[in-house]
């Protein structure tokens, strides 16, 4: 491990706007705590900014406090585009199973960080990818045509969704949409999303939308978040198997 970003600006000046983080990052055998950003979360995993070049696999401690230290694991590295030069991204998960990294940061529920009334970056709820498409019904608001999608990615903010092939489907960027999303063996859910962001893959004749919830009921979002969490919890026992690590009981 090292760091190609010594010497350089601390990451906060490097990302041109204050950074959120959630304790002391320690490596054992280094002198002094790494310096990092969060920028994504969930129940237990992280995912950080960092001028220190990590591997899959290195031990991580957060130190919240001299009684509260959270055992934690590098277990992949994201594309750092976007980012400045010198830095990198990874996702961290804990080892310890009592961690809920949503609960030691309440605000992010809200999307409503700031420092000294300056807008902190942006932290995420984190995307799991859904290897079996969970099937979401769409239409524009008011609208009676629906549309099948497919979802790509889920997290608690919103989802990644996939047309059927061709572009017939006519939302765009900030299109305001009925959902419906159908889970297996259990009763759909609906709410409300806006259309962030629409791509055009012509190689495979298909839109993909990127939307995020905008109105849900308290009842609704239990069963979404819980869906949610089911997501992960089966994608953290894929990431403990790769690390050939027991899954936290």
């Amino acid at each position: 491990m090292s760091s190609v970003a010594e010497n350089m600006l601390t990451i906060d000046q490097a990302l041109g706007q204050p950074s959120l983080s959630i304790g002391l990052m320690l490596i054992q055998g280094w002198e002094k705590p790494v310096d990092y950003a969060l920028y994504e979360i969930c129940h237990h995993n992280i995912g950080v900014i960092t001028g220190v070049e990590l591997k899959i696999g290195t031990q991580i401690l957060i130190e919240r406090s001299e009684t509260q230290i959270i055992p934690m694991v590098v277990h992949a590295e994201v594309p750092r585009q976007n980012l400045p030069e010198g830095y990198n991204r990874y996702r961290l998960i804990s080892v310890d199973p009592d961690t809920d990294f949503e609960t030691l940061i309440p605000e992010l529920s809200q999307r409503s960080f700031a420092l000294n009334n300056k807008q902190l970056y942006h932290v995420r709820f984190a995307r799991f990818k859904t290897e079996i498409p969970t099937r979401v019904d769409a239409r524009t608001f008011g609208s009676p045509e629906l549309y099948g999608l497919k979802t790509m990615n889920v997290s608690k903010s919103g989802f990644l969704l996939a047309s059927p092939p061709g572009f017939r489907v006519p939302f765009n960027e900030s299109t305001l949409l009925e959902l419906t999303v159908h889970m297996e063996d259990e009763e759909p859910i609906s709410f409300l999303g806006k259309v962030i962001r629409c791509e055009f893959d012509f190689e495979k004749k298909m839109k993909r939308f990127g939307v995020n919830i905008c109105e849900i009921t308290p009842e609704a979002r239990e069963r979404y978040d819980s869906f949610i969490e089911d997501v992960e919890h089966r994608k953290n026992r894929q990431i403990f198997r790769l690390l050939n690590m027991p899954m936290p009981i």
